[in-house]
């Protein structure tokens, strides 16, 4: 018995030992050409809006540090605490370049604050903590955020699923300028044409917005005052 016992003993021991060696040959082998393949130089594509130096700091990255060990994970999460970026790709591109590609949120409403307004972008979050002259002409009222500075959110997100569902549908055609969720039960749009339509609660918009649709392929709705959604099954019309 004990010397089965020593023999599982010596063996283990080879195996640890024999580990170590290899672990040590190939750290012997490859940290020299760490050194040749050391960070020089970061490239920034895609930005517009948010400078490539911005971008650069934000990676945190020092001079020298090899490529391999750069977590392109890690790097894209920290460029994307950038209020204005939605997401980001991160390629090691040897000998030592590090190449980021950006991809920047689109202005999408001005939300119209006790303080003043704050510029919204795509996926509910504030970019900019005033209005430029660039942002869509939509305004955004009774919304709740977490602030109204960079960085700040939509405290509902279907609020940001609504604008969406606005710019990119059918519906963008009839451009509607004003969209009210001070009461969450009683969402209200107020487009160009000066037509208002009551949509009702905000949680089932996408169905009656879907017979909106319907009624503007079927119907001038711009020689309406008024449309009324909130009933289900029917829309009431009044004209001027």
């Amino acid at each position: 018995m004990k010397e089965g016992k020593n023999r599982r003993k010596i063996a283990f021991r080879t195996v640890v030992v024999g580990g170590v060696l290899i672990s040590a040959a190939a750290i012997a082998l490859y940290t020299p050409w760490l050194g040749l393949f050391g960070l020089r130089a970061i490239t920034v594509s895609g930005n517009q809006r948010v400078s490539a130096e911005t971008i650069g700091q934000a990676a945190a990255l020092v001079r020298d540090r090899p490529l391999l060990t750069i977590s392109r994970s890690l790097v894209s999460a920290r460029v994307c605490e950038i209020p204005w970026i939605r997401s980001a790709r991160v390629h090691r591109v040897f000998p030592n370049t590090l190449r980021i590609e950006v991809t920047e949120r689109v202005p999408v409403a001005r939300v119209l604050h006790a303080d003043g307004c704050a510029t919204l972008a795509d996926g509910g979050v504030v970019v900019e903590g005033d209005c430029a002259d660039s942002v869509p002409n939509l305004d955004l009222v009774g919304a709740r955020l977490s602030h109204v500075l960079p960085g700040g959110r939509l405290h509902d997100q279907r609020v940001s699923s609504l604008i969406d569902l606005l710019r990119i549908s059918a519906l963008s055609d009839m451009h509607f300028r004003r969209i009210d969720v001070t009461d969450p039960s009683s969402v209200v749009l107020d487009a160009e044409s000066g037509l208002r339509v009551l949509i009702g609660a905000i949680d089932s918009y996408a169905q009656r917005l879907a017979r909106l649709v319907v009624l503007s392929r079927e119907l001038d709705v711009s020689a309406y005052r008024e449309i009324d959604l909130r009933l289900e099954g029917e829309a009431t019309l009044v004209t001027w």
